[in-house]
């Protein structure tokens, strides 16, 4: 223990329990790397230093356990080198063993946990807006210059070593590619011991040769058709191409339907957040080739904006903004077509925004490679919302002015979609919203629908299970009282306990008061005879809930809504170990649906609900356009009580209400399988 305590050690509780754990930098298998003229390895040095700082206390109670060292150090070496994997081994309760306290008050903490959430918002910068809560709380905290400069340095040391590191690969291969290509086998395997001294994954290298080998045009660019003879060329191409091939890759185009230009002739005064191929959304996942690609399709060079795109996506194939754009650019090249629209919360959960858009994405690439839409492709365009009602407003009012958009899919939280709604029930415009659980979402007017199941089945599946399975009956109750889903979710979870004969505990937890203390609070409960925690989170502040249960540290069971299901969770390790979670798709939920299967060959990342609920959202479009040509017709097609077809999460048919009439809903557990921690369906 650190001497700078209140000199008492409870030995017999705080050191007596059996067990041990081993920290390893590296499998046996891997190098464990060591920086020049430093005195240990890279891992030893970020252990020292989660010690030395406090900065490693990860659930911030004060106290620094193995398990935190070991995830804080494993997380700081991984943004250095990606590839080693650091690990621990732990016997009986080896992973409980405090180690040191942690100086919670410091305000060098204080300051310094405030700029790791911010470089991790930014993807590795700062920006603006957080520049000047820093500027304000090194003001509150009387840090001086230096020392607020020396505590930034210190934390994105790791982040400038990565891009040092990169920056060297990148250059060794420029020089390579420039002597020889193809590569000899003796050149490929000297970078890839490079590659492996670097401690690079092979996606890492992918997105530095992909758009290198681009550029030493070793990609054979289209072959030109001949110039037309006469005025019936194009017209006699127009029925008679099948498909041509672009980059390798073969681009069909419909009987009768290609056109002599694929210019984009829509424009948006929200440009900055609505796109069809001509600007990058996604900006933390691009390259020079995804760039050139959005510049040949801003300037109607579809068939250059193809071969980008290709080119982009064999190396970046999880990125779906990429071959939606791709798809944009082949139907360009048609004369019928027909345009849907998306909203997703780029700006302030990219996460979340990409595994909507997958969902979307694949229907299109599925649509597009068969006949279209009665032989029309279907274009998508990308809107940007932050999740922000204001925003979700204005991107709908923009797409009810665009007349040749016949449905949207979206929008992702339910205040954005509450707001907006209204917007498309006065425009006649179908929202098919895929991820919104808010009872008052639909109700609106018949032009909104859900293909996410409503909040209380959501609520009525996981009170079930803890009550009448898990055998609790008092429940500390955690929401954010700023966001509309939680809200519900709390409301109608209580509606579900107490007709169970269950009851909330008294205890007032709200993670979004400024107030807060998440050990405080779970101690007061506990004193009041809790023994159950709900979670009711809003999707762009889980990092904020997420200190709930790493306060609680396993002493209450806990449960939460399908919010949850994300990266993040699983990312807490421990903090989260055996916490049930109710979700309306799991990949074993359906096992005879292909859905699951196509998506990983297509994506080749894991895949949630939210892009199977956006799927789903978009073959409900597309089935219904099958048999309607306008906006009125449309809706009217999806009310009607004989239309239902088999999607990814199951039967899909909807009440006047807009909401499924049949909402699957099962739940998964988190557990640690092969030393990861993984969503893990519970049997019905």
């Amino acid at each position: 223990m650190t001497a700078k305590d209140e000199g008492f050690v409870d030995v017999r509780n705080q050191l007596g329990g059996e067990g041990r754990a081993i920290l390893t930098s590296s499998t046996s298998t891997q190098l464990s790397f060591v920086e020049q003229g430093a005195e240990t390895s890279t891992y030893t040095r970020y252990i020292v230093e989660g010690l030395e700082t406090g900065v490693a206390d990860r659930d911030e109670d004060g106290w620094i356990s193995v398990d935190e060292l070991h995830e804080y150090a494993k997380s700081r070496v991984q943004e250095v080198a990606p590839a080693m994997k650091p690990e621990i081994y732990a016997i009986r309760e080896g992973f409980k063993i405090l180690l040191a306290k942690a100086p919670s008050d410091d305000p060098h903490l204080i300051y310094r946990r405030e700029v790791e959430y911010l470089i991790s918002a930014g993807d590795g910068h700062i920006s603006d807006a957080g520049r000047d809560v820093l500027d304000e709380l090194q003001h509150k905290l009387g840090l001086t210059s230096e020392e607020a400069v020396a505590i930034e340095d210190k934390v994105l040391e790791p982040h400038r070593e990565y891009q040092r590191k990169l920056k060297r690969y990148e250059d060794r291969f420029i020089k390579e590619i420039q002597r020889e290509y193809p590569f000899s086998d003796n050149t490929r395997e000297q970078l890839k011991r490079f590659q492996k001294v670097l401690g690079f994954t092979d996606e890492n290298i992918a997105l530095i040769e992909a758009p290198k080998i681009t550029e030493q045009q070793l990609i054979p660019p289209p072959i030109d058709p001949p110039p037309p003879r006469n005025s019936n060329f194009i017209q006699y191409i127009g029925s008679c191409i099948i498909g041509v091939v672009i980059g390798g890759t073969i681009v069909y185009f419909f009987p009768h339907t290609l056109s002599q230009t694929c210019a984009n002739k829509q424009q948006y005064s929200l440009n900055d957040r609505i796109s069809l191929g001509e600007e990058i959304l996604l900006k933390q996942d691009t390259n020079p080739d995804k760039e050139a690609g959005v510049k040949a399709f801003a300037q109607g060079d579809c068939l250059t904006a193809i071969r980008k795109f290709q080119a982009y996506r064999a190396a970046n194939l999880s990125d779906p903004e990429a071959l939606i754009y791709l798809n944009n650019a082949k139907a360009l090249l048609q004369v019928n077509r027909i345009k849907i629209a998306v909203s997703v919360p780029i700006g302030t959960n990219s996460n979340v925004a990409k595994e909507i858009l997958r969902g979307v994405a694949q229907v299109q690439n599925e649509v597009n490679s068969s006949n279209g839409i009665n032989s029309k492709a279907l274009e998508v365009a990308i809107a940007n919302d932050d999740n922000d009602p204001n925003t979700a407003s204005n991107i709908a009012t923009e797409f009810v002015k665009d007349i040749s958009i016949l449905a949207v899919v979206g929008h992702n939280a339910s205040n954005a979609s509450i707001a907006a709604a209204p917007v498309y029930q006065n425009g006649g415009l179908v929202m098919m919203s895929a991820t919104s659980f808010a009872p008052n979402l639909i109700g609106i007017g018949n032009y909104v629908f859900r293909t996410a199941p409503n909040i209380s089945s959501i609520a009525n599946k996981v009170s079930s299970y803890a009550i009448n399975t898990a055998g609790k009956n008092n429940f500390l109750i955690c929401v954010d009282n700023q966001a509309i889903d939680n809200l519900s979710f709390h409301e109608e979870f209580i509606k579900a306990i107490s007709a169970a004969g269950a009851k909330k505990n008294p205890t007032i937890c709200d993670v979004s008061a400024l107030n807060f203390n998440p050990s405080r609070v779970i101690s007061q409960a506990k004193d009041k005879s809790a023994n159950g925690l709900l979670l009711g989170l809003y999707i762009d502040r889980i990092k904020e809930g997420l200190v709930v249960a790493r306060a609680n540290q396993g002493q209450l069971a806990v449960f939460s809504s399908s919010t949850l299901y994300t990266d993040e969770t699983l990312k807490a390790g421990r903090a989260l170990d055996g916490l049930v979670i109710a979700v309306p798709w799991h990949p074993t939920a359906f096992p005879n649906n292909p859905f699951a299967s196509n998506a990983m060959e297509l994506w080749k990342v894991p895949i949630t609900w939210r892009t199977a609920t956006s799927y789903d959202a978009t073959l409900v479009i597309v089935k219904g356009l099958q048999q309607s040509n306008t906006r009125e017709e449309l809706q009217r097609t999806l009310h009607s009580p004989g239309f239902s077809l088999d999607g990814a999460t199951g039967k899909i048919q909807f009440a006047q209400s807009g909401d499924r009439t049949n909402n699957a809903i099962f739940l998964v557990k988190v557990q640690q399988i092969s030393g990861e921690y993984k969503f893990v369906p519970i049997p019905p």
